[in-house]
């Protein structure tokens, strides 16, 4: 079936319309179109930021296929993540999270602290990626931005 063409007036409405896409649309696109299998996964770098509060971020380095990008995120965020996959993938034979506090350290913006927790996430998810499926599986690509 062929459409008829839209006149300027309704074209330019649609225009309006439409949102323009941004830099990160294009490259969510481009990950898409890459592939969506994860074929790696490292937590090298960390970052203080202050919202309301100082916060944590650890920058999440994610290859697929063709494309590779980074993604930030909180301690909590990772927890979050942990405590969906508990809940639907009960069976999986997780790996053991990291723990959310020290005994030995009270202050979480020490920087050995930080980098023992950076290093002990970046374990964890490397550790998710090598259960059978997981590299694939939905809740793990949407928390790495590839959904």
């Amino acid at each position: 079936a062929q459409t008829a063409p839209m006149s300027d007036a309704k074209a330019e409405s649609k225009r309006k319309t439409t949102r323009e896409k941004t830099d990160e649309d294009i490259q969510y696109e481009e990950r898409l179109e890459s592939g969506t299998e994860i074929k790696s996964l490292a937590i090298k770098r960390v970052q203080t930021a202050r919202s309301r509060s100082q916060v944590v971020l650890y920058q999440v380095d994610v290859k697929t296929g063709h494309a590779e990008w980074a993604t930030f995120k909180r301690f909590n965020a990772f927890y979050e993540f942990h405590q969906q996959l508990l809940k639907d993938l009960k069976k999986c034979g997780l790996p053991k999270f990291p723990p959310r506090h020290s005994k030995i350290l009270t202050d979480h913006f020490d920087r050995f602290f930080i980098e023992k927790r950076r290093s002990d996430l970046e374990q964890y998810m490397q550790s998710l990626l090598r259960i059978p499926g997981m590299a694939n599986q939905e809740h793990m690509l949407k928390f790495l931005g590839v959904k």
